[in-house]
């Protein structure tokens, strides 16, 4: 790698390239392949969503795997970073994406070499588990949630291996889960180590689309009654989304929303107060994934202009946060919004819910005022 990184770009990313394409040949050991073990794919510019049927669901005899883990973005809670795991299988894991496999491929060849121990103990696996919230809810908690109470997986007192995005959520997982069904590992536990497990059953990846539907129907019947009527703006209280955000914190204050940020949370409690709220405007990005787990009424949502938007590639804008919304598109409201920093390269690099954006505050007084004159 180090003569690659001494290389010009284009020379490093054709080389990069050829060794990921020798390694589809399995002349070189390890493989990083696209949706093997008959669970579809999906091409660069879309994304099939195969739906399961669960209850017919053949499973695969357990076997040894190994789990390597790898830090991924960044995580704003304290001592639980952001993280990426992945089933390895006969020297085999399982990309959810072609515009990705690339650089999953290398990130996970390098982890290989870390050190590894032995869990014992009978588990099941997800190919690829994540502690990076927008993902870990849009991918994952359903499946999470299904299949820690098939009784099929927690025979023999076989226990399904996860992690979380925070405390709160893993706390939450203990609640919504039958007991000793989940063996709940920190991002930190899981990086410290790459895990050699001898009894490893590996359970399919979940469509999106099948794992939001299993989260919002088992979330669903878990919160509770209806808590009091709020009119909330959801945001992490970062400048990481909206370059102007304490100025349009203080608008929604002065029209008598409260600004809630998520962090410490309960995270049933935060469910339950984003589902009743009267009135709901929501940060872009992995916040929304919030409101898709318990919205059923309309609420705002601050997104890219759709000019903007449409300079970005579609491999990535649909591997982004349009494959999640496009769930509940129904009840979202855009509030267009320009990007803060006129980037061309952003353009080529990022999909439209990573884009920082500059709210106009004269345009969401308006909006406000007409939420206000309208109850």
């Amino acid at each position: 790698m180090l003569l690659v990184s001494r290389l010009p770009a284009w020379i490093g990313e054709s080389v990069r390239e050829l060794w990921l394409r020798a390694a589809d040949s399995g002349c070189l050991g390890y493989r990083h392949r696209l949706q093997p073990w008959g669970f579809g794919s999906a091409p660069a510019a879309a994304c099939v969503q195969t739906i399961l049927d669960l209850d017919r669901l053949p499973l695969p005899p357990s076997q040894p795997a190994l789990l390597v883990s790898h830090a991924y973005r960044q995580s704003p809670v304290p001592h639980y970073p952001s993280i990426e795991s992945w089933a390895v299988l006969n020297g085999v894991s399982c990309s959810q994406a072609a515009a990705y496999r690339r650089i999953q491929f290398h990130t996970i060849r390098r982890r290989l070499r870390a050190p590894s121990q032995a869990l014992d103990g009978a588990y099941a696996l997800l190919p690829h588990l994540t502690s990076h919230f927008g993902h870990w809810v849009g991918d994952q908690l359903g499946a999470i949630l299904w299949f820690a109470t098939d009784p099929r997986v927690r025979a023999g007192g076989r226990r399904l291996l996860v992690t979380a995005p925070s405390p709160a959520w893993a706390q939450a997982l203990t609640q919504l889960c039958p007991p000793d069904s989940l063996a709940v590992f920190t991002p930190e536990q899981l990086l410290q180590a790459n895990l050699r497990l001898a009894d490893a059953l590996l359970l399919p990846r979940l469509s999106s689309w099948q794992n939001l539907a299993l989260a919002r129907d088992r979330l669903g019947a878990a919160l509770g009654p209806p808590a009091e009527p709020e009119r909330l703006f959801l945001c992490s209280r970062r400048s990481d989304r909206i370059a102007n955000l304490a100025a349009v914190c203080e608008r929604f204050e002065r029209h008598g929303y409260t600004v809630l940020d998520p962090t410490g949370l309960p995270s049933l409690v935060l469910l339950r107060r984003l589902r009743d709220a009267a009135g709901l405007w929501c940060e872009h990005g992995s916040m929304v994934l919030n409101a898709l787990l318990c919205r059923s009424r309309p609420y705002r949502l601050f997104s890219l202009d759709p000019v903007c938007a449409g300079r970005h590639a579609d491999a990535l804008t649909v591997l982004g946060g349009s494959l999640y919304n496009s769930v509940q598109r129904g009840l979202q409201q855009p509030f267009a919004c320009a990007p803060a920093e006129d980037d061309p390269r952003a353009d080529r690099q990022l999909h439209p819910y990573q884009r920082r954006l500059r709210v106009d505050l004269e345009a969401l007084d308006q909006a406000l005022s007409q939420e206000r004159n309208h109850r």
